[in-house]
């Protein structure tokens, strides 16, 4: 194979960055450098394209603390950067010492205060942009990493080349390309031996798989690359179909989500499972559930409750609740702790609701009606410890379970009694009292008429 010459290298690598823009005339970019091939590659390119583009360029350092040889290698970056007028900044993070003390990998660890140490220098310093120097070869190992994991097809979109704030301009080229551009220069790239051994998953897929795989593909590198390459952009495409089709089967309230059970239903199966991944992902964001993560086998249990099961249902995964109500499915923070239960309360009743334009005839005790306009979603549930009652006919308000005893329910019954409310207020004490909220009045235009039947 020709080598590429060092004016050729630098024009592919600015082709990709125009194709992708990754940056503009008058940017500042800092760039992440440990002094390795990969990432020296990359100071060296932004140092020559600099003027011409009209960037400014800064570059960040982080010593680890995780070998000898890493003060040294500090150095020599900062040397380099001191001989072509790039002002640097040298970091340190106590790798060790803090992933002896939350248990996480050295890995894990590592890379999250680099990102912190670099994000923290993008903010004071005004920069717009952090590259960093992963290439076609690090592309190949995070696609067969995420395949092995057992990824969706978001996983195997792989690295792209620009993401909120980084920018990734090498991910065209592979390795021994950078390699070949940075040996154009008077420098020797620092080494880290631990790049050598197999002591990680991605070491292994780098050193062990990847090889081995390059025996029935010489290019199985390229190939994968393009492979994340199209999938990317189909995944956009999906992802702009999925936004039209949360918008027809989703509501977002205070502290839950609602979903149509029907308009969701008619919904093609690829997309029902990207529908639920996002609403349940929205969930634990929201409420900063960390360390959850939803798996394929969550979201088909979850799937087949909306598909197949029946009003007051409910199951859990990844912290996030979801219970059936009157049509709809209700997302929200919570947990089960032995999957699916049949009921969160006795199972002896149904609710079925009606919307009339004119007020109806009430036929027995069996039936409520109210005000469409002025209610929420209405479920049919359990008593709370916390609910308050507003009784028709009354000034005041009491507490509902000492409503229900007033009532005459037995101490027995009251926790399964069926109660009919909303996110505000409950609108019924089955059969027996209802509130003076929700009521239809002169200006109802819509009626819901609410039957209680006992199964």
């Amino acid at each position: 194979m020709n080598t590429m010459k060092r004016e050729d290298f630098i024009q592919a690598t600015l082709d990709c960055a125009h194709v992708h823009n990754l940056w503009k005339e008058g940017d500042r970019i800092l760039t992440a450098v440990s002094g390795g091939p990969d990432s020296l590659g990359l100071l060296l390119f932004f140092i020559e394209v600099a003027k011409l583009e009209k960037l400014t360029i800064g570059c960040c350092c982080v010593n680890h603390h995780m070998r000898e040889e890493a003060e040294s290698e500090t150095v020599f970056v900062s040397d380099v950067c001191k001989e072509h007028g790039i002002e640097c900044y040298i970091r340190q993070a106590e790798v060790p010492k803090i992933a002896a003390q939350t248990g996480e990998s050295l890995e894990t660890v590592g890379r999250n205060l680099r990102y912190k140490a670099l994000y923290e220098i993008v903010d004071t310093r005004e920069y717009q942009w952090i590259a960093t120097a992963h290439h076609a070869d690090d592309q190949a190992e995070t696609i067969l990493y995420h395949l092995l994991r057992g990824s969706g097809m978001l996983g195997l979109t792989g690295i792209h080349p620009k993401r909120e704030q980084i920018i990734r301009p090498f991910l065209w080229a592979t390795k021994s390309q950078i390699q070949e551009f940075v040996d154009t220069f008077p420098y020797k790239p620092c080494h880290d031996i631990t790049n050598d051994m197999a002591i990680t998953t991605r070491n292994h897929i780098r050193l062990e798989l990847l090889p081995e795989l390059k025996k029935y593909n010489v290019g199985i590198v390229k190939t994968l690359n393009q492979t994340a390459e199209i999938i990317r952009e189909e995944e956009r495409i999906l992802t702009l179909e999925t936004d039209k089709l949360v918008q027809q089967c989703v509501n977002k309230q205070p502290r839950k989500i609602l979903m149509d059970i029907k308009a969701f239903n008619r919904i093609p199966l690829a997309f029902k499972r990207r529908i639920l991944r996002r609403v349940m992902q929205s969930v634990i964001v929201e409420n900063q559930l960390k360390g959850k993560t939803i798996s394929f086998d969550g979201i088909e249990v979850v799937r087949d409750l909306i598909e197949h099961g029946s009003m007051g249902q409910i199951t859990s995964h990844a912290g996030v609740m979801v219970y059936l109500a009157c049509g709809k499915a209700e997302f929200f923070c919570g947990n089960t702790h032995d999957g699916i239960k049949e009921m969160v309360f006795d199972d002896s009743y149904e609710l079925h609701i009606e919307e009339f334009s004119k007020h109806p005839t009430i036929i027995g005790k069996n039936q409520f009606i109210l005000d469409a306009d002025k209610v929420g979603h209405i479920e049919l549930r359990q008593g709370r410890n916390d609910d308050i009652f507003f009784p028709k006919g009354m000034s005041g308000r009491k507490q509902l379970f000492k409503c229900m005893k007033d009532l005459k329910i037995p101490a027995e019954k009251r926790k399964n009694w069926p109660i009919i409310a909303d996110e505000n207020y409950v609108y019924w004490i089955g059969f027996l009292r209802g509130s003076r909220y929700g009521l239809p009045d002169q200006q109802t235009k819509r009626y819901l008429v609410l039957t209680l039947r006992s199964k």
